[in-house]
């Protein structure tokens, strides 16, 4: 039988778990599983806090929403015991390097960094269980049969003629309207001078210098080519078509370049944030999950499009600075999902908050296309259960599972940098990228080394 000490000896590492997050029953379940005491405090006021470190901590775990509740707590705990070990979860880099730099012995994580490298790997390919970062650059996580194990991940990357169809069909098949009205006249314009121009050098045996010359004076309707009045009357109807449709699709360009200029643009006409339209990641739920994870899938090669329903939220403004581009909908619009490009997709991600409705995003993007590769974010609830028992929703990540286990690692002093989920079983993975079970048994984890 095993002996529940994490630690060899009987002592018994004291944990102060400060928090009121969806994680906290389960960071509190892997540190009973390890063997740890587990004080918990919900909502202290600075008194509490003062009261509960009065008794020996190993270490303080603070888990809060809000990234300025987390700052507060944790300067109070340091005020308080200098020096102890402190997991503080904080969205912001900037306030968490604020906070790395003024309590010395911190660590900062968030939820979003833990399961994004997780949720990143199924849409980059079905047959990963995540991804990790080396100190070479990335590494797929795949199963085996001794065991999940880093892999390079060049075999999964496309090649540079398919990132190139990518490129062209971004920027042939644009999304917006204005994108398209714009792109139209465009064409248009330059369909319409190349024909007066071929025209020209046939007809009138012009020079290609002269006959461009020409065509682009009467389509600007800078002046008159005089040789056509001397030319065939079929040639000079021929001209005033295409002086009146180049005027069309010179209002249509003009009309395109407006709305451009006026309208909100989430989305790019070309470069970084244009539209994909092939071998793209779809992911629906634009909050920190979701911006992490595009940001991820942006740093890997992958084409993305991030789906956010409410146009004035947090993360689309930022997902813009990050070249993400962002359609504004419902991801369980069957007709939203109808013009997202699905049949050519690489995969769709539904990572909203709401399990409810991510599985309802999942079983509309089925029914646009039956093998579409989709992801799930749960929280290991039965409804996900229950619906797996019916028909098949693809892969599902239990999010809370895998970010209470890591911070119940790091509580315990494991240098672990990240998670995954297989099998029912977390995993870490050490800094030097030896990959352990989290069963319980934190001796199993040795490999991982220790905080001092």
């Amino acid at each position: 039988m095993k002996d529940p000490s994490p630690v060899d000896g009987p002592a018994r590492p004291h944990i102060l778990l400060i928090s009121r997050t969806e994680l906290t029953d389960v960071t509190q379940r892997a540190l009973d599983a390890a063997g740890a005491r587990v004080t918990y405090l919900r909502d202290p006021n600075d008194r509490d806090i003062r009261k509960a470190l009065d008794e020996e901590m190993d270490a303080v775990v603070v888990m809060s929403d809000d990234d300025h509740v987390s700052l507060r707590i944790a300067l109070v705990v340091e005020g308080v015991r200098p020096g102890v070990r402190l997991i503080v979860t904080v969205y912001d880099r900037d306030v968490a390097a604020q906070l790395e730099r003024a309590v010395g012995n911190v660590r900062v994580m968030s939820m979003p960094d833990i399961v994004a490298p997780t949720l990143a790997g199924p849409c980059f390919d079905d047959r990963l269980l995540s991804v990790s970062r080396t100190p070479e650059g990335f590494a797929g996580v795949e199963g085996g049969d001794d065991g999940p194990r880093l892999v390079s991940i060049e075999p999964y990357c496309r090649s540079p003629a398919q990132r190139l169809l990518v490129n062209l069909g971004s920027v042939l098949r644009p999304f917006e309207l204005s994108a398209r009205t714009l792109l139209a006249g465009m064409l248009g314009f330059l369909l319409i001078l190349v024909l007066d121009t071929v025209a020209m050098v046939i007809v009138l045996d012009q020079s290609l210098v002269d006959g461009f010359y020409a065509a682009t004076k009467t389509i600007v309707t800078v002046g008159p080519n005089s040789l056509i009045e001397d030319g065939p009357g079929w040639f000079k109807v021929f001209s005033a078509l295409v002086m009146l449709a180049a005027l069309g699709f010179t209002a249509i360009f003009t009309a395109g370049v407006v709305n451009r200029l006026l309208e909100p643009r989430l989305v790019a006409i070309a470069g970084r944030g244009s539209f994909p339209r092939r071998d793209h990641v779809v992911v629906v739920g634009l909050g920190q999950v979701g911006l992490r994870l595009c940001i991820l899938l942006r740093e890997l090669g992958v084409p993305v499009v991030a789906i956010e329903r409410d146009p004035e939220g947090d993360y689309v403004a930022r997902a813009k600075q990050h070249g993400v581009p962002v359609v504004i909908g419902q991801g369980g619009s069957r007709f939203l999902l109808g013009r997202l490009s699905l049949e050519r997709a690489r995969a769709l991600a539904a990572v909203t908050s709401d399990e409810i409705e991510n599985i309802a995003i999942v079983v509309g993007a089925l029914g646009v296309r039956e093998d579409l590769p989709t992801l799930l974010r749960a929280g290991g609830g039965d409804v996900v259960n229950e619906t797996r028992s019916l028909f098949s929703i693809g892969v599902v990540r239990d999010v809370r599972r895998i970010g209470g286990t890591m911070l119940a690692a790091a509580a315990l002093g494991l240098q672990a940098r990240e998670a995954f989920l297989h099998e029912q079983v977390v995993y870490l993975i050490g800094p030097d990228g030896r990959i352990e079970a989290f069963d319980g048994d934190v001796r199993m984890t040795r490999g991982m080394g220790r905080d001092p």
